[in-house]
């Protein structure tokens, strides 16, 4: 690689998220898709003063735990709305956005890079769900949208189990980009793919299109040679 693709990898995931974030942030406020708009709206101002209370160690650390989970509880079950349509807006971006755009995210443009695939063949919108699925909190929120569904010490068993894997996950995926012999992470690994600097491209289609012309200019002396030849017999 020419460039430090694994870096501007990181960057452009970055500038994604936040992107995401902001969409998923303006959601929130849309009343009239959630009929519990103003009991997620309690509960997410609950939840800010708790940790600013726990900042400002107005609470121990047991307590503030206590009363996250509790809060995390209702939040989520308020704001189970929310969740379905941030999936749906990771898949639409992530996914669809990604395969008309031809392998780049907002995020991936602004860097310079691209995503492909490993084996040199047309990705279909099914390689990039793939990614999506693994590498932008889908698991996560899943497992989340499940965890709701149960009594409070389930939900808290089944979202903490949840949270700790996504970490692992996401250090895993980060760790393989950065130090992985070809700079592939697992979701690559998994959809056949794998992120280009486009400046590479450019130069290895030069370099094909120099191929192909020096083939042609060997060939052409033949075929002239052997005319020459039969010209001369007659």
């Amino acid at each position: 690689m020419t460039s430090n693709v694994p870096l501007k990898r990181i960057v452009a995931y970055i500038i994604d998220y936040l992107l995401i974030t902001l969409v998923s942030t303006a959601l929130v406020y849309i009343t009239f898709i959630n009929p519990r708009y103003d009991e997620y709206v309690e509960a997410s101002k609950n939840y800010n003063a708790v940790a600013e209370q726990y900042y400002k160690q107005e609470i121990t650390a047991k307590e503030f735990s206590k009363q996250i989970n509790d809060l995390s509880y209702e939040l989520n079950s308020n704001g189970y709305v929310y969740t379905i349509g941030n999936i749906i807006i990771i898949f639409l971006y992530y996914g669809v956005f990604v395969y008309f755009t031809k392998g780049q995210t907002l995020g991936k443009r602004i860097m310079g890079i691209k995503i492909v695939s490993n084996k040199g063949k047309e990705l279909k919108l099914y390689n990039y769900f793939i990614r999506t699925f693994i590498l932008n909190g889908v698991i996560m929120n899943l497992c989340t949208l499940i965890a709701i569904c149960f009594k409070e010490s389930t939900y808290i068993t089944i979202y903490t189990a949840a949270s700790n894997f996504d970490m692992i996950l996401m250090i895993i995926l980060f760790l393989m980009i950065l130090f992985w012999k070809d700079g592939r992470g697992l979701h690559d690994i998994l959809a056949g793919t794998k992120v280009i600097d486009v400046r590479d491209e450019a130069n290895l289609e030069v370099v094909e299109e120099t191929k192909e012309k020096d083939e042609v200019e060997i060939i052409k002396p033949k075929k002239s040679r052997k005319k020459k030849e039969e010209k001369n017999e007659n």
